[in-house]
This record gives C-alpha cells, sequence and structure tokens, in this order.
C-alpha cells in the first residue's frame, strides 16, 4: 500500500476512536484498551496490524488529548463477595431444596471457589447455546464427596478455542462455600437423565432447561448481597 492509502486509514482509525469518546461517551482508557485488542486480533487474523504495520504515533496522542477536553469518570468500585457474605446471603435467600435455588447455589459457589468468569459458568443475554463451550452436565467427570472435577474452556485463553480441556478440580469441605456438596445437591434435587446429560446446561432453569444467563445472575447475585445489607452495585459476576 502507498503510504497515502496507510495515513488515510490511520485517519479512520482515529475518526473511529474519536466518536466512540465524543458521541457514544465511552471512557478514553477503555478506548484504549479496546483498540489495542482490536489490532491484536487483526494481527492474529491477517499478519499484520492495522495500516498495514504503519506506526499510529498520532492515535494515541489524540486519544490523550480527547481525555483532557472530555475527562475521564472514576472507575467503579467493583469487590470481591468474601465467601462468609455469600453463606449468610445463602442460608437468609436460597434454599437448597428447591431445584432452582440449588442451581444457581452450585453456580455461585463454584464460581467463587473456580475463580471463574461471568461467561464461564452463564449464558449471554440472546445468546444461542453453543454445547462444545457452554458448561453441561456431561462435563461433571467427577462428583463424589471428597471431590468435584469439571471439564471447561476458558473464555480467554486462545489454546482451549477448540473445546473443553481445562479440568477444574475442587476438593470438598470449605468453611462456609463448599461446592462439592452444592454441585452434590444439585444432582440430587435436579437430576437428569444419561441420556440428556450432554444437552442439558450445568446450571439451569428446570422449568425451561434454559442456562443460567448472565444479566440474570448479576442481577441475583447485586439482590443477594442487598439481602445481608451490603452495597449491591459494588458486586458482579467477575
Amino acid at each position: 500500500s502507498s503510504l497515502a492509502a496507510k495515513l488515510l486509514e490511520e485517519q479512520l482509525c482515529m475518526r473511529f476512536c474519536a466518536a466512540l469518546i465524543q458521541d457514544q461517551g465511552v471512557q478514553p482508557s477503555t478506548v484504549q484498551t479496546y483498540f489495542g485488542q482490536l489490532q491484536g486480533w487483526h494481527l492474529k487474523a491477517h499478519g499484520v496490524k492495522l495500516c498495514a504495520g504503519l506506526k499510529l504515533g498520532r492515535l494515541p496522542a489524540m486519544v490523550k488529548g480527547l481525555k483532557r477536553i472530555y475527562g475521564e469518570q472514576p472507575r467503579e468500585v467493583r469487590r470481591g463477595i468474601a465467601p462468609q457474605a455469600l453463606r449468610k446471603a445463602f442460608n437468609k435467600v436460597l434454599d437448597p431444596a428447591n431445584p432452582a435455588h440449588a442451581n444457581i447455589r452450585a453456580a455461585l459457589s463454584l464460581a467463587l471457589q473456580g475463580l471463574l468468569r461471568g461467561a464461564e459458568f452463564t449464558l449471554e443475554e440472546g445468546q444461542s447455546v453453543d454445547y462444545m463451550k457452554l458448561l453441561t452436565r456431561a462435563d461433571v467427570r467427577v462428583c463424589t464427596g471428597e471431590q468435584l472435577v469439571v471439564m471447561m474452556r476458558p473464555c480467554k485463553n486462545m489454546r482451549h478455542l477448540n473445546g473443553k480441556t481445562v479440568p477444574l478440580a475442587v476438593g470438598a469441605g470449605g468453611n462456609f462455600i463448599d461446592a462439592v456438596w452444592e454441585m452434590n445437591n444439585l444432582l440430587r434435587v435436579d437430576p437428569v437423565p444419561a441420556s440428556r446429560r450432554a444437552t442439558t446446561p450445568l446450571f439451569r432453569d428446570p422449568a425451561t432447561n434454559d442456562a443460567l444467563r448472565a444479566g440474570a445472575m448479576r442481577r441475583l447475585t447485586r439482590l443477594l448481597m442487598a439481602s445481608i445489607g451490603e452495597a449491591p452495585s459494588q458486586f458482579g459476576l467477575h
């Protein structure tokens, strides 16, 4: 490509980033992160960065200037849920004998002990089910009184795009949260025939067989924290 063509593409990138900040209200630091991810994707997909590898020195300078003009809101406070807080909320709100509640308890317990991202144990709103990615009942390889092993696909690890190749192992006996007990309870109160395990979400709404959705679980997590006197806006699924 000619230098003129590369500079035109650089201008398009700059206009795109400026529009996100000026028209959409996206934070400048978020735009920088997003554009960096876009560059990385373009390099993997096409073998070259945007603008045919031209050094984009003006773009970060422009974003820095827009940050001075528009400012940047402080990041929202995000807190992790303490195991004792989650146990207190479970005891207050969620009945382990209720199949729907058992799914929620098991999901949040495994997420806490397995350090899972929301996308790794729920399904995004409007997203269709892909059983190659979504955790299913068939992915529970070991579930005894002492140990739980679930095969999973990390959502941010490129080496595991081809399937669920990572064993998530959890031992029993947590003082406050015990994902092994919760999973055994889930499989007892919400059983599924062996022939349907591969097409049944690991964590679901028993009435519809729909996977637990990220938005609903995020709202529920905040309700759980509000029930024990915590500030709900400070909590999420991550």
